[in-house]
């Protein structure tokens, strides 16, 4: 499947970027989608710059879809990620404007590996939304920028370039 996803963009120049988008959020929609291996396909693809660009729309697009989807289907969904009552202590203990720096804090520290299971959890808390959309938007920018950037060196330039 994924051998075949640089072809389909080949082949669909004018809607490559839609379909970049698209996968890329159906890989933090369903997390055992490795992110970073479509990454490399964005990088190739459009180069960094572009590429960054796409797939932070698609990174952030997936996440609010999954925010909603638990949002919509609540412990059923996310129980399969997560265990509840973890959910439940950091809800009752975080006010409003702390909740979104947590937000900020936890997708920071945490990076790419869990990104995609604290959508799901975020999406039972109470916070807002737009408060979820800007947490996610900030603490996506510098990590995804970081991946393309690199991503971008170590593809054309070779690992020791990144070393040096």
């Amino acid at each position: 499947m994924l051998e075949s996803i640089p072809q389909l963009l080949q082949n669909y120049p004018l809607l490559a970027p839609l379909i970049f988008v698209f996968i890329r959020s159906l890989a933090v929609i369903f997390p055992p989608i490795p992110g970073i291996i479509l990454d490399s396909i964005g990088i190739v693809s459009f180069g960094w710059k572009l590429g960054f660009v796409y797939a932070e729309i698609g990174v952030v697009g997936g996440a609010m879809v999954s925010f909603y989807i638990a949002r919509k289907f609540r412990e059923p969904v996310v129980k399969r990620f997560v265990t509840l009552q973890k959910i439940h202590v950091w809800e009752d203990t975080l006010s409003e404007q702390k909740k979104f720096w947590s937000l900020v804090g936890l997708r920071v520290i945490t990076g790419p590996l869990f990104f995609d299971y604290i959508n799901y959890v975020a999406g039972l808390t109470k916070i807002n939304h737009l408060k979820f959309f800007g947490a996610t938007l900030i603490s996506s920018l510098p990590v995804m920028a970081i991946i393309y950037y690199f991503g971008d060196k170590l593809l054309t330039q070779g690992f020791y370039f990144i070393i040096v």
